[in-house]
């Protein structure tokens, strides 16, 4: 009796040791599903990380081409400028070419309005500034086949699919004459030679030894606008 009763005492627990196994394996299969939806959103947020980078590139590609861009509606400025550079024709605004006599120095370039400061603006976009005064205007159509037929390195290939407009504006503080007591311009001074020959120091009220005419200055900004949105100022200053 005493066996048998030990038998019956020990059955339990050899059948509750193997038990114990199947316990194990539910865990770690547990652990597995944790670790492989860890890997999962790892892999997601790396697919995302490689997305963002192709944006961010992508956009920096965009605006270094509508940087370049801007180059032509500069050479475009300057080919129409040469032509009425230092003439009466620059004393006056022509607004139908985007140029105007006066600094512009109380408009806002970017055609947003944001500063009290300067509350004049460019239209840039042709809608009259959306009904906001006062409205300057630039040149010329606002899309890049009217500035590259103006200046040949537009059909170099960086125009392609950029709005390209300017304005010019000569830095001066009233139109007219920059000679005009009443006008006051920013011009560069050039040194020429005189052909008057004269020994020993200089003296009060003798002829300068060298003299120029001077020639004002001309701001030049570009506007590019390129095929996603991306928008770009260039601000070129020259004389003649």
């Amino acid at each position: 009796m005493r066996s048998a009763d030990f038998r019956k005492i020990i059955t339990p627990v050899s059948m509750s040791m193997h038990s114990c196994p199947q316990r194990q394996q539910g865990v770690v299969l547990f652990i597995t599903l944790i670790v492989l939806i860890a890997m999962t959103l790892a892999a997601l947020a790396l697919m995302r990380s490689v997305d963002t980078g192709n944006v961010v590139a992508g956009n920096m590609a965009f605006k270094q081409g509508a940087t370049l861009a801007g180059d032509s509606g500069t050479a475009a400025a300057i080919t129409e400028l040469t032509k009425i550079a230092g003439k009466s024709e620059s004393y006056v605004d022509i607004p139908t070419q985007g140029y105007y006599a006066t600094n512009l120095g109380s408009v806002d370039m970017t055609g947003n309005g944001n500063d009290p400061a300067r509350p004049g603006r460019v239209d840039w976009d042709f809608n009259g500034c959306n009904g906001t005064a006062p409205c300057i205007r630039p040149c010329c159509s606002g899309n890049a086949p009217a500035i590259a037929a103006n200046n040949d390195p537009a059909s170099s290939g960086f125009n392609a699919g950029n709005e390209v407009t300017y304005i010019i504006d000569r830095l001066c503080k009233t139109t007219g004459s920059p000679a005009s007591t009443s006008n006051n311009c920013a011009d560069f001074q050039s040194a020429a030679g005189s052909n008057k020959i004269q020994k020993g120091g200089l003296q009060y009220g003798n002829n300068l030894r060298f003299a120029g005419a001077p020639t004002e200055y001309y701001r030049i900004t570009s506007r590019v606008k390129g095929p996603r949105n991306t928008i770009t100022y260039i601000e070129t200053i020259i004389h003649f």
